[in-house]
Order: C-alpha cells, then sequence, then structure tokens
C-alpha cells in the first residue's frame, strides 16, 4: 500500500512497473496471427491508458523495441497513436464512460482489418478476439496498478494465465523448443499452486490462439493439453509426486500424437527438471481463501444457534401462567376435618345448587378476617361453629405461609424468565453478529455497487484497532464525483469519518482511479481519578475505564452503604458490564442484563448506581447512561452544562427503562463525574472552584477537588474522575 511504503521502497516498485509493462508490450507486439499483432497490442494498450502516461510511455518504448530490431509492422504503433489521440479528445469533452471503451477499440481494430484486405470471415475473427482480449487485458488493471498478490482473484487468475501464455507464445517463430519448455514450466508451477482450475480456461483460450498463428504446432499443444488430465484425477501436491506423476503422464502420447521421442522427451525431461529444481516456498495458495475462517464461523454460529435454542427451551419453563388457587386445597382440608361426616354435609356441598355461603366463607376466612355479620351467620347456620372458626383459624396461618413462599417464588420465577428471555435477546444478537461479521470489504463492494459505482479494487488495512486504511479502485469517476457522492455514501454506510489520504485520477473518467481513505480518532482523553472511603476495610464506589474499538468508556458504580460487600456490589456490576461490551453486546442489552443479574442476586437487599459515559473518539459524540446517580457535569469555556436523569438504582425493577443522552463534546471540554457522597451541590462547588483548574491536568483537578471537599463534613465514600478532551 502506498502509504505504507517508503519512498525508495515505492521509487523502485514504479521503475519495475515501467520495466514490466515494456517487457509485455515487446513480447505481444511480436505475437503475430495473420501478420498481425494488434489484435494483443490495442487491449494491452488499453489497460496502459488507464493506469496513466507513464505506462503509455512504457508501452510505446517496448512497441518501438520490436518494430526497430524485429521487423514489427510499423502499423500496430499507428493505429495505437490514433487510439490515444481519440480518447484524450473524448477525455477532453468527457463523452464516453469506460465500459465502452472495449467497443471502441474493437471498432478501431475491425476498421483496420478490413483496411488491410482480410478475408471477411477472417476479419470477423479477428474483431471479436480484440472484445474478447479488450476485457481479459482490462481485467487485469488492479493488478498492474497496485502490483498486490492479494488482488488475486480465480476471474483475474484465468486472465493472467493468459497474458502469460500469450507473452511466451512471442517466442514461438524464433524458438519453438524453448517456448514450450517455458509453457510446461509455468503448467507444473500453477499446478504445485493449487490452481488447475484457473489454468485450464486460459490453456485452452491460448492453444486455440497457437493454432490460428500455426496449425503445424497441433502436436506440441496435444502434448501438453493431454497429460493435465491425470492431475485430476490424481491430486499431487508435493513437487517430488507432481514431477514423477508428470513423466508418467506423457506414457500415452505415443498414441495420440505423432510423437518424436527425441524432440518431445527432450521437452518432458528438461522442463520436468527445470522445475524441479526452482527454489519455490509454499506460503499460501496463490489465490487467497477465507474457507476455514468460514467454516469456523458456520460451526460457531452453529454453537450459537444451539445456545439459541436451549435457551428458548428454558424460558418456555418459566412462562406466566395463572397460579393455582391453593385456598380450595385448605377448603378441603376443612371438609375432611369436620364437614366429612355431618349431618348438613350435602345441603351445604349441594352437587346441583353449589357451595352453601358456608362454604364461601371458609375460604374467605383463609384469606382475611371474618366481619360481625360473617361470624353472625357462622354461628345461625353452622351445627359446630366453635369448631368451624377454631379450624379456619388453624389453617389460615399455614395457607398465609404457603401464599407468602408462593409470592416469593413467583418473583423469583418472573425475574428468571425475564433473564432467560433477556439471555435469549444476546445470544441471537450474537449469532446475527456472525452470519454478518464486521462491515469489511465483500459489504462495502456489494453496498457500493449497489450505487452503481464501478470497484474493481476495494482493500481494509488496520493500523490499530480504531485507525484502517480503504485503498479502493474506480473506474469512470471524476475527483468531483468522488469527493461529492462517493465518499459520503460511503461514511453514511459505514457511519463513519472517512480522511481523504490519496486520490489519484491519470485518466480522469476513462480511466483507474486509485483513492486511499482514512479512518482515525480526531480525541483522545486525559483522566483523573480520586477516591476516599469512609470506612478503612474498603471504598464502596468502583470505577473502571476500558476502550472499545473507537470508544472509551468511564464508568462509576456506588455500592448501597459502605465497606466490602457495597464494593463487591459495584465492582461486579461494572466488571459484568465491560465484559459484555467489550465482546459486543448492545449497551441496551448489557444494561438490561446486568439489572437482572443484579435483581436476582440481591433479593431486595442492596443496590447499585451506575454512571457511565461512552466517548466516540473519531466525532466527539458522547452518550450518558445513568441509574440512580448523581448529575454530571460538563464544563465549556466557563460554561456549565447539567446532565441528570431521575432513574432508580440497577436492581429495583426489571426490566429497567433505558434513559440514554447525547452531547456532542468540544476540543478542551472538562467532565465530571462524582458519586453521592460530594456534597449535592456540586454544581456551586465547581462553580466556586473553577478559577482553580487553569491548564492543570485531570489528574491533579481531581486530586485537589477531593481535598477540598474533604475539608467539609464527609458522610460516605467519595470518588471524582474528572475527563478533559483533546485534539489528536
Amino acid at each position: 500500500m502506498e502509504l505504507i511504503l517508503s519512498p525508495s521502497r515505492m521509487k523502485k516498485i514504479r521503475y519495475q512497473f515501467i520495466f514490466y509493462i515494456t517487457l509485455i508490450s515487446f513480447l505481444i507486439s511480436i505475437v503475430h496471427i495473420y501478420s498481425t499483432s494488434l489484435l494483443f497490442a490495442l487491449p494491452f494498450f488499453y489497460v496502459c491508458f488507464m493506469c496513466g502516461y507513464q505506462s503509455i510511455i512504457g508501452y510505446a518504448i517496448g512497441l518501438g523495441i520490436g518494430v526497430i530490431f524485429l521487423d514489427v509492422p510499423y502499423d500496430v504503433f499507428v493505429i495505437s497513436a490514433i487510439s490515444f489521440v481519440i480518447l484524450e479528445f473524448c477525455l477532453l469533452f468527457q463523452s464516453m464512460k469506460s465500459r465502452y471503451v472495449p467497443y471502441l477499440l474493437t471498432l478501431i481494430g475491425g476498421i483496420y482489418y478490413a483496411y488491410i484486405q482480410i478475408d471477411l470471415l477472417s476479419t470477423l475473427l479477428l474483431t471479436i478476439l480484440t472484445y474478447i482480449n479488450t476485457m481479459i487485458f482490462t481485467s487485469l488493471t488492479p493488478i498492474f496498478m497496485h502490483g498486490e498478490a492479494e488482488l488475486l482473484t480465480h476471474e483475474r487468475m484465468k486472465a493472467l494465465t493468459v497474458v502469460i501464455l500469450i507473452c511466451t507464445m512471442g517466442l514461438l517463430p524464433y524458438s519453438q523448443m524453448s517456448t514450450m519448455i517455458l509453457i510446461r514450466i509455468f503448467i507444473l508451477i500453477m499446478i504445485y499452486h493449487e490452481c488447475l482450475d484457473d489454468l485450464l480456461p486460459g490453456l485452452f483460450y491460448s492453444a486455440m490462439l497457437m493454432l490460428l498463428m500455426d496449425l503445424g504446432y497441433k502436436d506440441d499443444i496435444l502434448s501438453f493439453l493431454l497429460p493435465l488430465f491425470f492431475f485430476y484425477m490424481i491430486p499431487c501436491h508435493k513437487k517430488s509426486t507432481i514431477v514423477s506423476l508428470y513423466f508418467v503422464s506423457h506414457l500415452i502420447l505415443p498414441f495420440f500424437l505423432d510423437f518424436q521421442y527425441t524432440y518431445h522427451g527432450f521437452i518432458v525431461v528438461a522442463s520436468g527438471l527445470i522445475f524441479f529444481i526452482l527454489p519455490m516456498r509454499l506460503h499460501k495458495p496463490v489465490l487467497s481463501s477465507s474457507y476455514q475462517e468460514m467454516t469456523f464461523k458456520q460451526q460457531l454460529s452453529k454453537q450459537v444457534d444451539s445456545f439459541c435454542h436451549l435457551f428458548e427451551q428454558m424460558t418456555a419453563l418459566f412462562t406466566k401462567a395463572p397460579a393455582p388457587n391453593r385456598s380450595l386445597e385448605y377448603v378441603g382440608y376443612i371438609y375432611e376435618d369436620m364437614c366429612q361426616n355431618c349431618s348438613s354435609q350435602t345441603t351445604c356441598f349441594h352437587k346441583k345448587y353449589g357451595p352453601h355461603r358456608l362454604v364461601k366463607l371458609m375460604n374467605k376466612g383463609l384469606k382475611e378476617s371474618y366481619s360481625e355479620a360473617d361470624e353472625d351467620f357462622i354461628h345461625q347456620y353452622c351445627l359446630n361453629p366453635e369448631k368451624y372458626l377454631a379450624l379456619v383459624q388453624q389453617y389460615r396461618k399455614d395457607y398465609r405461609k404457603i401464599r407468602r413462599v408462593q409470592e416469593e417464588y413467583k418473583v423469583m420465577k418472573n425475574d428468571l424468565y425475564h433473564q432467560f428471555s433477556l439471555l435469549n435477546h444476546v445470544f441471537h444478537q450474537f449469532s446475527h453478529q456472525l452470519e454478518i461479521g464486521h462491515i469489511e470489504e465483500k459489504h462495502i463492494y456489494e453496498h457500493m455497487e449497489g450505487y452503481h459505482f464501478q470497484l474493481a479494487h476495494l482493500k481494509k488495512y488496520y493500523e490499530s484497532q480504531s485507525v484502517y486504511y480503504l485503498e479502493i479502485g474506480l473506474y469512470d469517476m471524476t475527483r468531483e464525483e468522488i469527493e461529492n457522492e462517493f465518499i459520503p455514501i460511503l461514511e453514511a454506510y459505514l457511519n463513519e469519518t472517512l480522511d481523504v489520504e490519496v486520490i489519484k485520477t491519470p485518466m480522469h473518467q476513462l480511466g483507474y482511479t486509485y483513492l486511499v481513505l482514512k479512518h482515525h480518532t480526531r480525541y483522545f482523553i486525559q483522566y483523573g481519578v480520586s477516591q476516599c472511603a469512609k470506612e478503612s476495610i474498603a471504598c464502596g464506589d468502583s470505577y473502571t475505564i476500558f476502550s472499545m474499538n473507537e470508544n472509551d468508556y468511564f464508568a462509576l458504580s456506588d455500592g448501597m452503604g459502605q465497606g466490602q460487600k457495597a464494593s463487591d456490589d459495584s465492582s461486579l456490576t461494572l466488571d459484568v458490564m465491560k465484559q459484555l461490551i467489550t465482546n459486543g453486546i448492545s449497551l441496551n442489552d448489557t444494561i438490561q442484563s446486568v439489572n437482572a443479574l443484579l435483581k436476582i442476586k440481591n433479593r431486595n437487599d442492596m443496590f447499585t448506581t451506575v454512571d457511565m459515559i461512552e466517548i466516540n473518539l473519531v466525532n466527539g459524540v458522547t452518550t450518558f447512561m445513568k441509574y440512580g446517580a448523581c448529575p454530571t457535569y460538563i464544563l465549556r469555556d466557563h460554561e456549565i452544562i447539567e446532565v441528570e436523569s431521575k432513574t432508580l438504582p440497577m436492581g429495583i425493577v426489571s426490566p429497567l427503562e433505558t434513559m440514554i443522552q447525547k452531547q456532542t463534546l468540544k476540543e478542551n471540554d472538562m467532565i465530571f463525574m462524582v458519586s453521592d457522597g460530594f456534597s449535592g451541590h456540586f454544581r456551586e462547588f465547581l462553580k466556586d472552584n473553577e478559577y482553580l483548574i487553569g491548564d492543570d491536568h485531570p489528574k491533579d483537578i481531581a486530586h485537589l477537588f477531593m481535598t477540598l471537599a474533604n475539608d467539609e463534613q464527609r458522610n460516605d465514600d467519595m470518588t471524582i474522575m474528572v475527563l478533559k478532551i483533546c485534539k489528536q
């Protein structure tokens, strides 16, 4: 990548690039079909045109060498010059898009083929081949521009195979044996790098071109095509096995062609031995593949899905259902103890007309005390009212104990239901993230293609966790279109800001635009913390500071009460929140999970406040989350901005209402977070002592304010966090 390489390294790469352009243009200029090399030279000229004037100079030098030293027809040079003038004219008036240039070059080639009076069928064939070669060569533009092996896709590998073989074919008229050896070495190298599927299409196409050059090459073509089928049946990975199978596979050739043992035997043995002694290291496949990563993702996604299914089943166990009426069970006990052998039993428990009022009063007596009217009715109509009242009072105590336990169970059941539902949602969210992953190259590519931008190359380079570069290759784009359309759409999709580092538009809308965008943080946070405990054992206030991608998090929690128990509760709250956020869980799900955990853990015993700030270091947007916490104060140019939220601490109610406020901070803004150990009039305290701040570091300010606050009456643990927004 241009920004990563040193200037000396870039200069060396540019010289190498011009040398390769010159060499390729020279080699393809000497490949003649029907006495012309225009069907190869014209497509390569367009690639050079898109890459800029340096490439065109290299192209002209290579073509000139062929014209001067090897009697290449100067017509190719003239047609290339005419094409250059036409394309420059189109650039001047912006009258054409790059996708139409292959048709224009094909038309120019067709006119030339008709001019030199080739027969109609041959003219049509050469015109079609010119168009095909233009499309093949054009797909390699990103390779020529960037020179990176990571850009080799399957399609580009096939195109590169065609270009290499066409360049090799230029040597055929001068040394047929050497050319065949080179072609076979190239085939073995491709087999060694496991690129046989990408080799064959280009090899068959090049074989057709060789036959168009001279039908006498038929036996040579068959001699390197037929043995390839053995490598499809028997996969080989080591050079020794490849060479062994290579030699064995040629035993079939005498049955299919006029095999010359001296000529063909020397070519086979020489190419096999040269390949065997060539120093090659197989670091990784030529075509980078992410199938292993995708397989791992799929396995992990299946595991997460199984957890989702598990939590769905566990959640179903705690679905809200109507509680059974336990009072009827105790009415049955009273019936067994008193009414079962009573002479009025059938009257009180009448099957047709339902239970008598005496039975209904049993149910009422289990739940509440009787009124005087109820007791008078019982004494008037019950045969044994004293026993009736005694049994109801006896079972009332048992019933109320069971009911109290039942109510507690119901509350816990509802809490567990909510917690399992929340965990189920978190797992589903994590599973969805695994499916889409982060917004990487392929997602950006697909999105921008949807806006009809022609992306030829897109690569993401990470300098650090929050700083990365986007290297992009574009067709049909001017600088104005990139700045006014492409970049804003890309920023909106990524929801991030991008700075332009490099824009190179060698040929404007007909060329290949090289673009480098940088995403980086614009701010950093200076901070200071000071604490003072009421008890010497432990401070009930806890704080945490951590980062996630381009966000910094500052959190303060005050455990209810003082001492070790309060410290444990507040530190547990912040630790769980930190773990969830750093593992990609959303703020809302994090808050709900921690709240449900505390509610189950504490059982109405102790609660904790949470005061968290999320600061985006790219755009300065700050998110405040406050639950039972003291107000936060922003000091900006002697102005005090108060951020408060009247909410309950965590662990009391479930679900918890999400209370989030946002502010866009500016450079040199200072934020003050305090626990409730400070005076309730911190705004006045800050205003009175603002003159002491100056340009001091937040750490010094925090210690100074703590010292000043200690001079006043202290009734609780005290914590102050001071943050300052600084520009990078």
